[in-house]
């Protein structure tokens, strides 16, 4: 499973957008996330192919809105040797 994670010092829920850099016309996906109590938020990248991602983090937090865009690469997933 291939994931980010990230800290916040409060517990939040994000709205998360991933475009795919190679194919700009595709719709974007969106993910509804929460962390867990601690502000630990976990991103799983299950489902996202390989290639140049923007991933855009949108949340709220004491009636404020904050966004957060980073450029991401999904890699090949590796073969698991038997």
């Amino acid at each position: 499973m291939t994931k980010i994670n990230m800290c916040f010092e409060h517990q939040v829920a994000v709205k998360a957008f991933f475009v795919n850099r190679d194919k700009i016309k595709d719709p974007a996906i969106i993910k509804y996330l929460r962390s867990d109590p601690e502000g630990i938020l976990e991103i799983s990248l299950d489902g996202l192919k390989k290639g140049k991602w923007k991933m855009t983090l949108e949340w709220n937090y004491e009636e404020k809105d904050y966004s957060l865009v980073k450029d991401i690469i999904i890699p090949v997933a590796e073969k698991t040797a038997f």
